[in-house]
């Protein structure tokens, strides 16, 4: 039984170590069959054939396509390196496409290369210019690749060495100037004569500009122009406005604080010479041209040229107390001012027209016909219709007084009367010139007038020429007595509550205006605004 056993023991061990040694000889046989399966062999047809091979060399066909394309579409570093000499290449083209920036360029090659030479067509517009041509290219081999024989003949034949092109463009459409033909943007119109400058002449202002493509030399100089196209002109128009004037407007309102605005006619002609606003005007959204204002102190000049018809004289002997009674209303001077002694106050004229004492001309006023003061308005151009080229104007109203105390407050100016700084322009324009001028803003463009009547007669306006020109020498504006031949008429305004409007309405020279400062609450800045302007235009 030991032995049975035994034996069976060692039969036990044995199917183990043959299941280890088969275990062993599997993991053989796996292995084995992995590297016969994996080791290298020879290499095969296929792996052979799937190499990368090298690109072609460019064939002279595509390097002309390619330059082609690259000329055409301003690629300078692209079509310069398909050349033979990059650099000047570089060069040449830079300053082509700088010249010819505001051109269209368009190119392409005509046909294959054949003996090693193509053809390139090329096309510039600009405006209606087309410039067409073909510019011969010659193909060279460099180290065993196709390039383009670099030279400035490359684009255009005529070109030689160093030159290039360069379009010219001519401003077309209408030309606008000033007065003196100098060239005037419309954007430099004064801004409130834009918009009327815009609609009158606006349509012809739309310039069709002309254009040429020249050959120049290294330094610009035109060698040969190739082809012009000329602008389309439709007119040529000039505005009345004179430069140096309209500057010194603009100069002295805009050092004014408050609002301010200036109106300067031509008095022989009434061309506008200028109109200036400043930003504080502006944003008041208020207009010289068609806002109305009182006239204040100002609107004795037409209260005087009424009195002068109707038995005045300058050296006639008025009264200016302090205050006077009309009716109910009792009418005072500004401040203290009385001329002449008690109890009468006896004055000249001239001298209350020169202190602007509003009590002399209340009672003056007062004992003119209901129509009187409306027409010798109207014979100074106030209430005046114009219809002006590029503007819209209104140049004030005045009206019929039947009742004594309303026409003694429209006598000096603070009763119904309303009046434009324009309306004013053409009163100094009218009291200068002899008669009521036609305002013009764009020469060969007739305005007309509506409602105009004969001027006053001249010995009348003789006399208040002399009154107004007392006013600059030893009246309210005597601080322009150092500009010789100074004419004018301060003025004071009272407006509601608020401070009271500035005024100076005058001329010298040829040039007639009228300076309003809106709630400035005197006129004293009125004539230092307007000495700084007439001292700048001389």
């Amino acid at each position: 039984m030991t032995l049975k056993g035994g034996l069976n023991f060692m039969q036990s061990k044995t199917r183990w170590w043959i299941l280890g040694t088969g275990g062993t000889a599997v993991v053989v046989v796996i292995s084995l069959a992995g590297y016969l399966l994996f080791a290298p062999g020879p290499p095969s047809s296929h792996a052979a054939s799937a190499t990368t091979a090298e690109q072609p060399a460019a064939t002279a066909d595509s390097v002309a396509q390619d330059y082609a394309h690259s000329f055409g579409a301003l690629e300078t570093t692209a079509a310069a390196q398909l050349t033979d000499d990059p650099t000047a290449a570089t060069a040449a083209l830079t300053v082509v496409y700088k010249n010819m920036s505001n051109a269209r360029l368009t190119a392409s090659l005509v046909g294959p290369v054949a003996n090693n030479a193509a053809t390139m067509n090329v096309d510039w517009h600009a405006g209606t210019l087309d410039l067409a041509y073909q510019a011969p290219l010659q193909l060279v081999q460099r180290n065993g690749k196709w390039l383009v024989h670099w030279s400035d003949a490359d684009i255009h034949p005529e070109l030689a060495k160093g030159q290039s092109l360069t379009l010219r463009t001519t401003p077309g459409g209408s030309s606008l100037t000033d007065r003196d033909g100098k060239p005037l943007a419309l954007d430099a119109v004064p801004k409130t004569l834009k918009a009327g400058v815009q609609q009158a002449i606006g349509g012809d202002l739309q310039a069709v500009d002309g254009h040429s493509i020249t050959i120049v030399d290294t330094t610009g100089a035109d060698v040969k122009t190739l082809q012009t196209q000329e602008g389309a002109k439709k007119a040529a128009y000039a505005l009345t406005i004179d430069t140096a004037t309209q500057a010194a407007a603009q100069k002295a309102v805009d050092g004014f604080q408050g609002a301010a605005t200036i109106v300067a006619l031509q008095a022989s002609t009434g061309e506008i010479l200028g109109i200036a606003t400043n930003s504080a005007f502006d944003s008041g959204s208020l207009s010289p041209l068609t806002g109305t204002f009182p006239p204040g102190s100002t609107f004795k000049i037409v209260t005087s040229t009424a009195a002068l018809q109707h038995g005045l004289t300058s050296n006639s002997t008025v009264s200016c107390p302090n205050t006077v009674h009309i009716g109910p209303r009792t009418i005072p001077n500004e401040g203290t001012l009385k001329l002449g002694a008690a109890p009468d106050y006896a004055t000249p004229l001239i001298q209350a027209f020169a202190q602007s004492c509003n009590t002399t001309f209340a009672q003056v006023a007062a004992n003119l016909g209901a129509n009187d003061l409306p027409t010798a308005a109207r014979q100074l151009g106030l209430g005046v219709d114009f219809d002006i080229p590029g503007i819209t104007t209104n140049t004030g109203r005045v009206d019929a007084a039947t009742d004594e105390v309303d026409r003694a407050v429209d006598g000096f100016g603070q009763g119904t009367d309303l009046v434009s700084p324009f309306g004013m322009a053409v009163v100094a324009a009218t009291v200068h010139n002899g008669q009521v001028p036609t305002p013009v803003l764009i020469r060969g463009q007739q305005s007309t007038a509506d409602g105009k009547v004969a001027a006053p007669p001249a010995s009348v306006l003789t006399q208040v020429r002399s009154m107004m020109r007392e006013v600059c020498t030893s009246g309210t504006a005597r601080a322009l007595a150092p500009l010789a031949g100074t004419y004018g008429k301060t003025g004071t305004a009272e407006v509601g509550d608020g401070p009271a409007h500035g005024w100076f309405v005058g001329y010298r020279n040829d040039v007639a205006f009228a300076v309003l400062l809106p709630h400035a609450d005197s006129s004293a800045p009125a004539v230092t605004l307007a000495g700084s302007f007439l001292r700048a235009i001389g």
